[in-house]
Parts: structure tokens; sequence; C-alpha cells
């Protein structure tokens, strides 16, 4: 009886081994034993996944990519900030740096790098400058320039701070080649003072008026991060070679020639 009960235990012990060893090549998750399904239905669903698709496939972004620039005496972390909602919206890397200004002038200064980093766009908060507005904006240039010295004032020491954060996410809609947004929920919305620009509650860029930025972006060879199907990587004729079964089916489907191709003939009359 002692050993049927360990033996017993064993088993129910290698079988809970069993279900947290696998993983899903579907999602990469564990098999959770306290999960909703059991781990034949998750099996079984992992087969119809792989098979439709041939597994998910990560493709990274490429060409250049945006770039912040904190020009101010006392840099904040506003940047870092827009940098992290940046990548979640579009997919694509928004580089920040700390850079001296000197004596150059706004312009000259993100022209210059520009010039040296040759990044996709430029968003650059300055200080010390009396003669620019808030915001402005060169989109031949590629280059916006945020003045922190006008965005000061009011009760509020985080306001400041917010409405900087405010008019780079307007830089860049302005520079990536958006307009005023008809959403009333949207940063690119026609603002003239402060006050409007602290009414304004949605502190950055929506993703309808984001995706419509996409076009800039391929003029100047960006493409953004994606996990996508095999089967679609293959269509789009840069996968890699197969690596397993359900790989192999769908490259074979995908480059096999038609058992019935298409006929065309010429027509006189439509002289095609």
């Amino acid at each position: 009886m002692k050993k049927l009960i360990i033996t017993t235990i064993l088993a129910a012990a290698m079988a809970s081994f069993a279900d947290e060893e696998y993983v899903s090549p579907v999602t990469g998750q564990p098999f959770d034993p306290n999960g909703k399904y059991t781990l034949e239905q998750i099996k079984a669903r992992d087969e119809r996944v792989l098979k439709k698709t041939g597994g998910f496939i990560h493709q990274k972004a490429e060409g250049p990519q945006t770039l912040l620039v904190d020009a101010r005496q006392k840099p904040t972390l506003t940047l870092d900030e827009v940098a992290r909602v940046y990548k979640l919206a579009t997919h694509l890397e928004a580089q920040v740096a700390k850079e001296t200004r000197g004596e150059a002038s706004p312009l000259a200064f993100a022209k210059g790098l520009v010039e040296s980093r040759k990044p996709l766009m430029l968003v650059a908060i300055i200080d010390g400058c009396e003669e620019l507005p808030a915001l402005s904006v060169y989109p031949e240039e590629r280059v916006g320039i945020v003045n922190a010295d006008k965005l000061k004032g009011g009760d509020d020491p985080s306001a400041p701070e917010m409405r900087v954060s405010k008019e780079v996410w307007r830089a860049i809609g302005f520079v990536g080649g958006l307009g005023f947004s008809p959403a009333e929920n949207d940063i690119m919305q026609p603002i003239y003072t402060i006050k409007e620009l602290d009414a304004n509650r949605y502190p950055f860029i929506q993703p309808m008026n984001m995706a419509r930025m996409q076009g800039m972006w391929k003029r100047f060879g960006v493409k953004k991060e994606r996990r996508i199907p095999y089967r679609v990587a293959v269509q789009e004729g840069w996968a890699a070679q197969p690596t397993n079964d359900y790989q192999k089916a769908i490259w074979d489907k995908v480059h096999a020639v038609p058992a019935t191709p298409m006929k065309i003939e010429f027509d006189p009359k439509k002289g095609r």
C-alpha cells in the first residue's frame, strides 16, 4: 500500500512537471496547469496556429531614428517619457540626448545635429532664447524647437514641464507631416495660448494620427518593428529558409507554380 501511494505521488509530480515544462511556440508562455485550458487544448490550439502561420517571427526596425535633444542648462526626464510612449505607439526607437547649445542659434544648433547624426527628425528643447516662440517647426529641415522659457509661469510647479512635453509632441506631429487634428482628444489641436495648452488633457498624439506619419517615414527608408506570421514574411519575399515542417509546408505552397495558370488572350477589339 505504501509503495502504491509513493508511486501515485511520483506520477502526479511528474505529470505536473511535464505540464509546467511545455512552453507554447505561439505565445512563448509556459503552460499554466491552473489556467482555463488543459494542456491538450493548448497544444491543439498551437498546432492549428502553426499550420496556418508557420509561427511568428520578429522583424527589427530599420532606418533612421527620431532624435530628441534636451539642450537646457538643467535637463529633466521629460524626453525619456516621450521616447517611451513614442516607441509604444510607433514601434520605433526615439534616441534621447543631452547637448550643449553654446552660442549657436537654435536653428543652426539643430541643423548641425541633423547633419552629424542623420536622424529621421529632430526635436530640441532650448532655453536662454527670447527670439523664438514656444514652438517653432521647420518641416523641410525635419527640425522642431521647443523654447522652454516661453512655457514658464503658473502656480503649479509641474505645469511648465508638462507644457514642454506637450509641445515636444506637437513638434513631432508637425515635422512628421501632420496638421491640426479634427479629434478633440489629441494634442494636435489649434493652440495659441498657454491657457489653451494647459486645457488640453491629452498630452500625446493619438494612434490614428501616428499611423498617418507612416508615409513620411517610408520616404526615408524607415520600417517599424513587427511581429508577423512566417507566412506573411514568405509572401513579402524576405523570410529565411524554413526551419520546421510547418514552415516548409508554407514555403512550398507560396512558391508553388499554379496547377492551372491563368491564361490571357489578346483581344484585337480592345487592343490588349
